[in-house]
């Protein structure tokens, strides 16, 4: 493919994975409320939290229906939150910039598995989102997402090897002889081992130290989760920005509201998302900068 329709391909597709992102950002909205209280994600569709009116599709439109009904119902005009309108904002830009990392370059742009890339990254990045949300709402991470995510993790892996496998290639430990779904599903495998027992080691050693219970097991699951899409040493680096990231925001957390309890679940989510565009790209630019100086 010439390069300049390569570069017209990933320019739109850009556009497409702003849209999707939107679109998977409003379906969160309903997952995040419907899910800890045992509701269908599905059925029934949309309606208005105050009056519980159907919502119509011409209302239901990710970002610009908020904009044009001024946050307001059609029917009842009560307030619907902006918090609708954030999360679909959110998801888009996580998805267009993964987009970006993964497929917009004029190389990646009309390979296949570049696009199958991004597409295992957008729904486990859908994951994350929906529960961080859930977590900071409710103070769980729900089994529905966490234990079916450590199960799919290996299968969805094998048939796209390349999102764990493929910033170079296979760990030394995993035989190179054997077919890459398979490294794939063994380094996925592996990942949600380490993962949720690096948490759950701490967890248990922080409990000690502090006689109260420092971590709790859904956050022991959330990385078994996060594991098994980026691999061993994905899901320790996940942890280390996720505490980077949480001791900055525990503080502003703590200043802004006053409440101690820190959730974990949103910066493992931080973490992760680094992790699956980036891999070890943020441990080698820390390393080049402690030597630098």
């Amino acid at each position: 493919m010439p390069d300049a329709a390569e570069q017209a391909v990933g320019e739109i597709g850009l556009v497409f994975a702003l849209g999707i992102g939107a679109i998977v950002g409003s379906f969160l909205n309903v997952v995040a409320h419907r899910l800890p209280l045992g509701l269908s994600v599905v059925r029934p569709g949309s309606r208005c939290p105050a009056c519980r009116t159907p919502v119509r599709a011409v209302d239901n439109v990710p970002v610009l229906s908020w904009l044009a009904l001024r946050g307001r119902c059609r029917g009842c005009q009560g307030r619907i939150s902006p918090r609708y309108a954030i999360v679909e904002i959110l998801s888009a830009l996580l998805a267009g910039w993964a987009f970006h990392v993964l497929v917009a370059q004029p190389e990646l742009a009309g390979e296949f598995t570049a696009w199958a890339h991004w597409g295992v990254v957008l729904v486990v990045t859908s994951a994350l989102l929906a529960a961080s949300l859930i977590d900071l709402d409710h103070r769980i991470l729900p089994n529905e997402i966490t234990k079916r995510g450590m199960r799919a993790a290996p299968v969805i892996c094998a048939f796209v090897p390349h999102v764990i496998i493929g910033h170079g290639g296979a760990p030394a430990w995993v035989p190179g002889a054997w077919p890459a779904p398979v490294q794939a599903a063994v380094v996925s495998i592996a990942g949600i081992a380490v993962g949720a027992g690096s948490i759950w080691g701490l967890g248990v050693i922080g409990t000690r130290v502090f006689k109260k219970e420092a971590m709790g097991f859904g956050d022991v699951k959330f990385l078994g989760l996060i594991g098994g899409f980026v691999g061993p040493a994905g899901a320790l680096l996940t942890l280390v920005i996720a505490a980077f990231v949480g001791a900055v925001g525990g503080v502003g957390r703590l200043v802004l509201t006053g409440d101690r309890y820190i959730p974990f679940g949103p910066f493992l989510a931080v973490g992760a998302y680094i992790e699956l565009l980036y891999a070890r790209a943020p441990l080698d630019w820390y390393v080049a900068v402690m030597l630098s100086r």
